[in-house]
């Protein structure tokens, strides 16, 4: 998968758990605002991801391990308009 555009960091949440273990996790790596490293900081947030799954698994092999990653974007929206009449973007 890759970066959705406006990513500003990627989040892991990996969840092992079983009758007498339970581990919940959340890995948040920051990006820099360089587009060319995104894909490179991306992928070390994986890696980093599955090093930290790989250790769980070796720790507790009979544990099921889940992780789900998150991209956390930002989305500036629409806009406001401006009034005619003048005043600020509310149009107050």
């Amino acid at each position: 998968m890759s970066v959705p555009e406006g990513a500003y960091s990627v989040q892991y949440d990996v969840l092992a758990s079983a009758e007498d273990v339970e581990i919940s996790t959340k890995i948040e790596i920051s990006f820099s605002s360089s587009a060319s490293q995104l894909p490179h900081e991306d992928a070390a947030a994986q890696a980093a991801a599955e090093a930290y799954i790989a250790a769980i698994t070796a720790a507790y092999p009979s544990v099921p391990v889940q992780a789900h990653r998150v991209y956390k974007c930002l989305d500036r929206g629409d806009a406001w308009p401006v009034s005619a009449a003048g005043g600020d973007e509310t149009g107050v």
